[in-house]
């Protein structure tokens, strides 16, 4: 997601010329794209505690090493590990705030996760994390098409899946676009890769209409379970690339129906890593008003929020999440734990 010089916009710098309306969207003219400069790349990977061999990448002085596997497949690799277990997969904006509303401006959620971020240590929810992904991704070299996904309700292998909007049920791991492709996440548990067709299509193969396939990711929690592997599908997404003023929409309704989960509950979830920092084995998730940890097979109840202090209390302590006078303040009666 690419290479432009930055521009001042209010107190901070931009990485692009600002739409009017300050909603997200691509500029016509390709020099205008979202783009963060070195500099504030060097300040998101101090924020993810990247790794000094990965922060001297030679992708960084060369552009088109990000199209290798040699060095761009171990740099994304890294900077996936390190962000889901740093920046938090989380909704707090809807709830702790004034305004209730998301930015997916690229200048916004530069602040919100690098700058702001190693003050206050806030994240984001799937179109936030993974909208802000891709323009490092950009920024780096790397090729990089925005797709959708639908989450279920229960190419060439050139072209690999990167998703850092999932929290726990996510893959983790960049893994390439392959019919059939498994293997594991977070051990105990293996993910997969399909490519059929999904149960709520109309299109019906028994009246002669072949129904589309899609690619599906499929999860499965205790493989070599008795009785058989169940895999429980996810989401599902097309390679048609969406653009910025897609998931504007996407983001809006998500926001502000209140049938939408995030719209109904509080949530911040990272993941853990292993003492080697090499790769993910659980996560800490705050759920209303319970703290868990869950590492393989095992949950562990960590909290039981009884007070709106002690939620606040809890995102500090666990999430690193410190929230503003104003912030406290913006939960609504709804939602405020009983002090």
């Amino acid at each position: 997601m690419s290479n432009n010089i930055s521009r001042p916009t209010n107190t901070a710098m931009a990485s692009h010329i600002e739409p009017p309306s300050n909603l997200a969207q691509v500029p016509t003219d390709p020099k205008d794209r979202p783009r963060y400069t070195p500099e504030e790349l060097q300040t998101y990977f101090t924020r993810i505690s990247l790794p000094s061999p990965y922060t001297t990448s030679p992708v960084l002085t060369d552009p088109s090493l990000a199209q290798t596997k040699e060095h761009g497949l171990p740099l994304i690799h890294a900077m996936m590990l390190h962000h889901l277990s740093t920046v938090p997969f989380e909704n707090l904006e809807l709830h702790y705030s004034a305004h209730k509303t998301i930015s997916l401006n690229m200048d916004d959620l530069f602040e919100k996760f690098a700058r702001n971020g190693l003050k206050y240590g806030r994240g984001g929810r799937c179109m936030e994390n993974n909208s802000f992904f891709g323009t490092v991704l950009r920024s780096l070299g790397y090729e990089v098409r925005n797709c959708a996904g639908r989450v279920s309700r229960a190419m060439n292998e050139d072209w690999w899946v990167v998703d850092v909007g999932m929290g726990s049920m996510g893959p983790q791991v960049p893994y390439p676009l392959q019919d059939g492709y498994e293997q594991v996440a977070v051990a105990p548990r293996r993910i997969r890769l399909q490519l059929r067709p999904i149960a709520e299509s109309y299109a019906n193969a028994g009246n002669g209409v072949e129904p589309p396939k899609l690619w599906c990711y499929d999860v499965c929690l205790k493989p070599g379970a008795a009785g058989g592997d169940v895999w429980t599908p996810h989401y599902c997404f097309t390679e048609m690339e969406f653009l910025p003023q897609d998931y504007e929409m996407m983001s809006w309704f998500t926001s502000t129906n209140k049938k939408c989960f995030f719209v109904y509950s509080v949530v911040c979830m990272k993941m853990l890593l292993d003492e080697a920092k090499e790769k993910i084995v659980g996560n800490i998730t705050l759920f209303n008003d319970k703290v868990t940890r869950n590492v393989g097979a095992e949950r562990e109840v960590l909290r039981e929020l009884k007070t709106e202090q002690e939620r606040i209390d809890a995102l500090r302590e666990y999430f690193n999440v410190e929230l503003t006078e104003e912030e406290k303040e913006g939960i609504s009666p709804d939602f405020r734990l009983q002090s």
